[in-house]
């Protein structure tokens, strides 16, 4: 979403922390949906997000298009807190468009680093590492929204169909040009049983509101960003390896962006996501 002098946010299908959690290494009630080490515990996931940007210059509108797609190996073993996460970037693939800039495009070789980060029984994430994109470019990296968003918060109690449960989630990415604060309140709905491929799936639906604040240096500028609206979508959780199989996200913000000579300029952004488990 975000390019050299007009920078936007990455998409937020809002999805983290829930307030309370198991005792460190213990095992949930039976039906209580909790994250444990599936079987096996390799995983293979892939991501793809778009969004759409369209921001009110002196000029006229300028569109703006960002698109990323990654897949990433994960690994999962037992650790006080949860489960450890941990796994590398496979392949990458990321570009921004618009009248002002052209097209500018990332692959393999602009990603460092690697996922490192514990997940609560009940979904709480807490990043140690992330892989990074690093220079100017650093604003089309979707790594620290994937840890927070590929695996959604599970109610403290056993949910019947139709039962809810409510997620309150910030967090920030810092970068050597970007810093950006996220924050999502989501209601989650239990809708019960779907039937994918021959496997029993439960489905959940997700509704909330977001928000989202960035600030970006280029050429000796400070841009700042102002955002907010709603997410929706649903996520397939396989019972079988107690994991998400499957997520679709859609986000609508509308705020302001600050660029130093151009005064404050009105931005629309709508986004859309897919997250599956491959193998």
């Amino acid at each position: 979403m975000n390019t050299k002098t007009l920078p936007t946010l990455l998409t937020i299908l809002g999805a983290a922390a829930a307030a309370a959690c198991a005792g460190p290494g213990s095992r949930s009630p039976p039906g209580v949906l909790a994250y444990d080490v599936p079987s096996p515990p390799t995983v293979t996931y892939g991501f793809v997000d778009t969004t759409w940007a369209d921001v009110a210059a002196p000029t006229g509108t300028v569109p703006i298009t960002n698109t990323s797609a990654a897949t990433m190996t994960l690994t999962f073993a037992s650790a006080p807190e949860g489960v450890r996460v941990t796994g590398d970037v496979d392949s990458f693939a990321a570009s921004s468009t618009n009248p002002m800039m052209g097209v500018q495009t990332l692959d393999d070789d602009d990603v460092e680093g690697a996922f490192d980060f514990v997940i609560g029984r009940r979904g709480d994430v807490e990043v140690a590492s992330l892989p990074e994109v690093a220079g100017p470019n650093a604003q089309l990296s979707p790594f620290a929204a994937i840890a927070h968003q590929l695996f959604p918060p599970l109610p403290d109690d056993v949910v019947e169909p139709g039962g809810t449960w409510v997620d309150t989630v910030t967090w920030t990415t810092t970068a050597e040009t970007l810093e950006t604060t996220s924050t999502g309140i989501v209601t989650y709905t239990l809708e019960g049983d779907t039937l994918v491929d021959g496997r029993s799936l439960l489905r959940f639906t997700l509704t909330g509101d977001v928000e989202a604040e960035a600030a970006v240096e280029q050429a000796g500028m400070r841009m700042t960003q102002t955002m907010a609206g709603s997410t929706t979508g649903f996520i397939l959780w396989d019972m079988e390896r107690g994991l998400p199989a499957y997520q679709e996200g859609q986000t609508e913000m509308d705020g302001s962006v600050t660029v130093p000579g151009m005064g404050t300029l009105s931005m629309d952004i709508s986004g859309a996501n897919r997250v599956w488990l491959e193998r």
